[in-house]
Order: structure tokens, then sequence, then C-alpha cells
């Protein structure tokens, strides 16, 4: 029995030693030295800018030193990768390039990283943003498997100055509108935004939006004081800049993408509907009227000899351009011989006419004044002639079947296009 229990506190004791012994080990004091990296990376700049008068000059450079050495079983390579920071070194993103052995540093041209940015990363334009470069080093052979040596710098990257003017949506805001207001090219040139509308004293802003950045569309000059019925050359900028607007009415707006120019109407220089004076018939023994033109009324082989009401919508860049828009006509297209008259019933004192006696539109007279009828070539501006004397009156558009039938009536053209 003594046996029995000297063998237990023996035990004991052991025990308690081998705790003792666990409390005091540490294995990273005792353990195999970690790894000893020794790559290091570098950047020539943490900030460039990109350089459109030396596009093939070098803007950036990174340098790195040596990994680690190893014995000669095993092989080190080098992997760099180039990126936007947020893209994260994707497979259809990242500039990735095996390194040749005894390199130790990459270049990129201005040229290089601006293509990249516009075609590969999709970077706004003239957004700044941050580069991110990686060097990978990694170990083959050998006897056992050996962990890479990575390094990433950051670079933030102020692009080339790009003079933008263009836009996916245009709109109105500040304190001089009730509310932001979208405006839509007008139908008659894809170049042309125009609005009509109220606005209020106060200030008015053009937001553009554009590959999912704002900017604005301000007066390159930096006034925003009115300049009533005036063009006046714009940009395209992030910080805006307001107009003016001095009183309370109507307004009409107009912005010109292709010449870079906005033009505001007040009431007092707005554009005016014309208005045509004839005597009716063409017959200088007839009372002269006047008759302001907001529509029109077809005549001809083409309403089968009925006088037809066009309902045509007026532009809002400009009153004297008038469109049939098929579409908002039951998809009733315009077409064959027309001619285009100002009113269907009419009286000048106590005369009255209709359409047969009033001013119309159509097709040009003969070189000689005579009367005619030409054909409209779809998709091609024609010239409108106008006028209340019989050769006149008796001459016919043919029109070809379209979508749109513009009559620009301060120009004196017409125009049938498909949308």
């Amino acid at each position: 029995m003594k046996k029995i229990k000297f063998a237990c506190n023996l035990s004991l004791l052991t025990l308690f030693a081998l705790g003792q012994w666990a409390c005091e080990w540490d294995p990273y004091e005792h353990d195999s030295d970690p790894v000893r990296e020794t790559l290091e990376l570098t950047a020539s700049s943490s900030q460039i800018a990109l350089d459109e008068n030396d596009l093939s000059a070098t803007v950036l450079t990174f340098d790195w030193t040596p990994a680690r050495p190893m014995p000669d079983e095993y092989l080190v390579s080098y992997t760099t990768k180039l990126d936007l920071l947020n893209n994260n070194f994707g497979s259809s993103t990242a500039i990735v390039t095996s390194e040749d052995d005894g390199i130790f540093s990459r270049s990129y041209t201005s040229e290089q990283i601006n293509n990249w940015a516009n075609e590969r990363w999709k970077v706004p334009v003239n957004k700044t943003f941050t580069l991110a470069f990686r060097v990978i080093a990694e170990y083959a052979g050998g006897p056992t498997y050996e962990m890479p040596e990575v390094r990433t710098v950051e670079v933030t990257v102020t692009p080339i100055k790009v003079d933008v003017f263009d836009a996916d949506k245009v709109s109105l805001s500040g304190t001089a509108i009730s509310s932001v207001t979208e405006i839509e090219k007008t139908v008659e040139n894809a170049n042309l935004y125009a609005w009509y509308g109220e606005l209020s004293i106060g200030e008015l802003q053009i937001p553009v939006e554009l590959e999912g950045q704002t900017y604005y569309i301000v007066p390159s000059d930096g006034n925003g004081a009115l300049r009533d019925g005036e063009l006046v050359d714009v940009k395209m900028t992030e910080t805006p800049v307001s107009w003016n607007i001095p009183s309370a009415g109507n307004y009409r707006l107009l912005i010109d993408m292709e010449n870079k120019q906005v033009r505001i109407y007040s009431s007092a220089t707005d554009l005016k509907p014309l208005s045509v004076t004839f005597h009716p018939s063409g017959a200088e023994t007839n009372p002269e009227a006047t008759i302001e033109v907001l529509d029109l009324y077809a005549y001809g082989a083409g309403t089968g000899w009925g006088v037809r009401k066009l309902n045509l919508k007026q532009s809002f860049a400009d009153p004297q351009i008038l469109i049939y828009d098929a579409e908002e006509h039951n998809g009733t297209k315009l077409s064959s011989g027309m001619k285009f008259c100002v009113a269907q019933n009419f009286s000048v004192g106590d005369a009255d006419y209709n359409q047969n006696n009033a001013y119309c539109f159509t097709c040009p007279l003969t070189a000689e004044g005579k009367r005619q009828n030409l054909t409209l070539t779809l998709g091609k501006v024609g010239e409108l002639h106008g006028g209340a004397d019989g050769e006149t009156r008796n001459s016919y558009y043919t029109i070809p079947a379209s979508d749109l039938l513009i009559f620009d009536l301060r120009h004196g053209t017409i125009l049938a296009r498909n949308k």
C-alpha cells in the first residue's frame, strides 16, 4: 500500500511540473524563425497628373527589391498587376505582367494609363482616380512550399482634362423654378434642347447627367447675369454657376449642344409665331387679311380634296417650327399631293373666304413664276414657298409617308423623315 501511495504522489508532482513547464514555454521564442521577407515596393510618386502634351513619356514608375533568397533548387518569379483600387485586381480589369528575370521595375506612360482609364476601367470623364499596383514574388521547385511575398502601393491620378459637352440627361433647377425639371431634345434638331415655361425671380441652374456624373452648363465667362435673348457661350463644369432671373414670367430656353451656346428669352424678347398678310385669292381688289399661323390645313389629293386640320405642334425652340408627328395622330401618316393653307374659313370685313382663297405653303414655283407639282424627298430638306396668288395656290407638294413632317416657317423649309 505504501508503494502505491508513493506512486500516486509522484504522478501528481510530475503533472504539476509539466503544467509549470507549459506555462513558461513560448513557441515564438523556441520554434523556428518566421520568414524574413525582403521584398520592398516604391512608386515614383504618390500623386501624378497625366500629360496630354507628352503622352509617350513615362509618367509613373514602380521599383521593387528582390524577394528573400532561397537555395538554388527554388525558382523565384515576379508578377505585377495594375488596376483601379476598387477593382481589387479583377481578372477582367487588372493589367497583369509576368516580369523577365532580373527586372525589378515597371513604368507606364500617360497614354497607356489614359487609354486604360477610358476603355478598360470606364473612369468617368475628368474624374480623379486611384491606382493600385501590386508585385508578387512566387517560389517554385524545392522540397517544401514557400510563401510568396506580396507588396501593394497606391497612386492618385489626375486625368487629362477633357472639354466635355455632352449629356445623357439635361434638367433645370434652382430657386427660379418650382421643381427640378428635365428638358428634352427638340424633334427637329437632335443637338438642340429647348424648354418653355414659367420662372420666378431667383437663380436658375442647368445640371447635366453624363455617364453617372453630374455637371453643370455654365456661362464660359462666369457671368450669371441674364443676357435676354442673346447667345451666350457656355461650358460644362463640376460646380454650378447660376443664371439670375430678374423678374417672374414665361421664358424660353435653348441649349445648342453642337455650338456650346445658350439663349434665354423673356417675354419681352421671345420669338413670335409667323403672321402673314395677304389679299385673299391674291387679288389686289380684295381687302387685306392678316392671320397668325398657329396651325395649317392640308388640301389636295392626299386629303381626297377635302380640308384637313393638321393640329400641328409648336416646337419649344421656335413657335414658327410646326411639327406633325404621326404617332400623336394614331399612326396616320401624311402622303400624296398637298398644299398647306393658313386658314379653312376666315372673314375680312363683310367678306367670307375659305382655304381656296387663303395664303398657303407649298413647293416653289417655276423659274418663270408658274405653278408646278414637286415631290418632297424623304429625309431631305425641301424649300417651302408661300403665297396667296393663283400660281402658288395651284401648286402641290407630293409628301412621302413619314413619321414626322416638320415645317420651318422662319427659314422656309419642309422636311419629311422617320424617327
